[in-house]
């Protein structure tokens, strides 16, 4: 569980939900080729199916699209209700595991742990076994107040790693993709989207290190022509 700022319900014309849907809708190809482009696997990706629950159906979660090592992963991180929702994964020819975190707004590059202090114990052991792993300078609580999002994404990445599976973490970040007509709620730029979030590498304290290189960024352009 994590808290943030910006709903994440599904939108229309705007908001990480909807541009990703039209990515992996109208545009799968081009998409899939940028990809590829960013993380280096073969661009034939097959995306998977959510749940069906109503109108906005369920995130996948966890590693429930691994059946082998999902209970394992449970062992290592308290999921609580859910545990972590993907906005998207796919699976590359290649055998590759793509996991994708997607924004369109920068706000949304804000979370902070919440659950119960037991269950925030159990999580910093694995947050403390990669800041160790990796020679991050930092604390487990550094993590869980200012980039906790960030901070299980690259605790499932390394779990996934250490289990022999392919796999890369992919920061999808839409320019021109959150458009209200309100000052508060505008759309980034490339600019300040690469801005953003290296800012956020600097507080993981992940800056030119290898775990910066571990998440791959694609910045999408939400208004281009071609």
């Amino acid at each position: 569980m994590y808290k943030k700022n910006i709903s994440d319900k599904l939108a229309l014309g705007y908001g990480s939900k909807y541009q990703l849907l039209r990515m992996l809708g109208w545009h799968r190809n081009d998409f899939n080729e940028q990809i590829a482009s960013i993380t280096g696997v073969n661009k034939n990706i097959n995306w998977f199916d959510f749940e069906f629950n109503g109108s906005e159906d369920k995130e996948l979660l966890n590693f429930d699209f691994i059946p082998a090592i999902n209970e394992k992963w449970k062992e290592r991180w308290v999921c609580g209700i859910n545990g972590i929702n993907w906005d998207a994964v796919g699976l590359s020819s290649d055998g590759t595991y793509i996991l994708v975190e997607a924004k369109a707004h920068i706000k949304e590059l804000e979370s902070s742990a919440g659950g119960s202090s037991s269950s925030k114990e159990k999580n910093n052991k694995a947050i403390h076994h990669v800041l160790e792993k990796y020679n991050i300078n930092k604390e487990p609580e550094d993590w869980n107040n200012n980039c906790y999002q960030l901070a299980n994404r690259i605790v499932a990445l390394d779990f996934l790693l250490e289990e022999g599976i392919k796999a890369k973490l992919v920061y999808v970040l839409f320019e021109n993709g959150y458009e209200l007509n309100a000052s508060t709620n505008k759309s980034a730029s490339k600019e300040e989207w690469l801005e953003a979030i290296n800012k956020e590498f600097e507080v993981a304290g992940i800056k030119d290190t290898v775990l910066e290189k571990m998440v791959n960024i694609c910045i999408i352009n939400c208004k281009r022509d071609k």
